[in-house]
């Protein structure tokens, strides 16, 4: 089940950003002043080959793996996002509905009916590409 961070920093003044995780997910949301949600990222498979979906209500979906740079163990580097096509829709959906049942409902909602959006979006242009 995610679970909300609180210790974390607060880098914008007109924008919350909150955090939640579990052993495979890691959700990070931005929302305004009011509670709307501007955006968010949904990393999966933590320790696993890491992919991140994010949503934005400007941009729309994008989805990348992650590099988390550690190729060498005596450096830590940022982070980077890569391209990534793969997307186990069905898989990741189930997970994030069981995982999000005790956060915010409403955080989860948002985020679960943006994933099936994103996983039809996903359906559609790999059978419109065969």
């Amino acid at each position: 089940m995610l679970k909300e961070i609180t210790v974390h920093r607060q880098d914008e003044s007109d924008r919350i950003k909150r955090w939640f995780q579990n052993s495979y997910f890691d959700l990070f949301t931005w929302q305004d002043l009011n509670g709307d949600i501007l955006s968010f990222q949904l990393c999966y498979d933590r320790r696993g080959r890491e992919r991140v979906i994010s949503w934005d209500a400007r941009h729309g979906f994008e989805h990348s793996c992650i590099d988390d740079g550690e190729s060498m163990p005596n450096r830590n580097m940022t982070p980077v996002f890569g391209q990534d096509a793969l997307f186990s829709d069905q898989h990741v959906v189930q997970a994030f509905e069981n995982a999000s049942c005790g956060i915010d409902p409403e955080i989860g909602q948002f985020v679960l009916k943006q994933l099936r959006a994103f996983q039809h979006h996903s359906q559609v242009n790999t059978s419109s590409s065969l």
